[in-house]
């Protein structure tokens, strides 16, 4: 392990590898650690000079998630090391979310559980919100994950186009070369592209403004992606309807104005958090470090 990982990931490969803490590999005889050729760590958290200097024999290093911006890919060419992230096993969870996070700021799912918990109902019937069928949809990014969300944002009446770098062949939604003219022709933008050095701040205040007072931004992305200041502003002069956020520029705490907002639906980066994501991904840690199951 050259990071900590999550204590269920932990115990469900610890059942099938045999797992070395990061904290622990200073403590092993340098012969141990040369005999060391496989390591796990997390997207986030990448891979540490000073982990892959205790770990001269390391060849084959599972990362669990899809990012690579935290990944020094040279230096891990350089020392023979090759670098295996798992994008596949996150894609069906994290389309889910962002189509939940469509819903939960279009319909205001948040503020009417809290308004039936407090006991406001009995005063009369919440303000009126906003249909999700018939709307349009701007997904920038169709990879993987895009296209997922894409097809299931279509599957219930949603009008869908898109931006990226460049219009994918075989697709049967609109391709939109400029992202603020794609935000000017949508109600929902939704964030699925990676988060490197040609998407940082894609989202800026020109995007924002081109979204306009009717559109709503959903990012299950990276934190990156969106100029968090810009869209702080945006929310508390409400000149966008408001947001779904999976991910922000600082995790764990991200910025606190967000939390007196009331046009923002928070989640703490917990798109792949389900039961089937941890099972598939424990299956494909072990198939890229070539354990022997048991």
């Amino acid at each position: 392990m050259l990071c900590a990982l999550a204590p269920d990931l932990r115990a469900a490969l610890a059942d099938r590898l045999d797992l070395v803490a990061p904290d622990m590999l200073p403590q092993l005889s340098p012969d141990d650690r040369k005999a060391i050729n496989g390591a796990v760590t997390m997207a986030m958290q990448g891979a540490p000079a000073a982990m892959l200097d205790l770990l001269p024999s390391l060849r084959t290093l599972a990362s669990c998630g899809a990012g690579l911006e935290k990944f020094d890919a040279p230096a891990l060419e350089a020392r023979g090391i090759a670098l295996h992230p798992t994008p596949h096993v996150m894609t069906e969870d994290t389309a889910d979310m962002a189509v939940a996070l469509v819903y939960a700021v279009a319909r205001d799912i948040v503020a009417g559980d809290a308004y039936v918990r407090s006991g406001q109902w009995k005063n009369g019937r919440r303000s009126r919100t906003t249909r999700v069928a018939g709307q349009r949809a701007g997904i920038v990014g169709l990879g993987r994950i895009g296209r997922r969300v894409a097809d299931r944002l279509a599957g219930v009446g949603l009008k869908v186009s898109y931006h990226g770098p460049r219009a994918k062949a075989g697709v049967p939604y609109a391709y939109v070369g400029d992202i603020a003219k794609l935000a000017a022709d949508v109600d929902f933008l939704v964030m699925t592209c990676p988060g490197d050095d040609s998407t940082k701040h894609i989202v800026n205040r020109d995007v924002l403004r081109a979204l306009g007072p009717q559109g709503f931004l959903i990012n299950v992305s990276r934190g990156s992606v969106v100029d968090e200041e810009a869209l702080l502003e945006a929310l508390e002069a409400r000149t966008i309807a408001g947001a779904g956020l999976d991910v922000f520029a600082q995790e764990p705490v991200p910025n606190p104005r967000f939390l007196a907002l009331s046009n923002v639906v928070l989640q703490p980066h917990a798109s792949v958090l389900t039961d089937d994501n941890l099972r598939e991904l424990v299956d494909e840690v072990c198939r890229i470090l070539g354990a022997q199951l048991h």
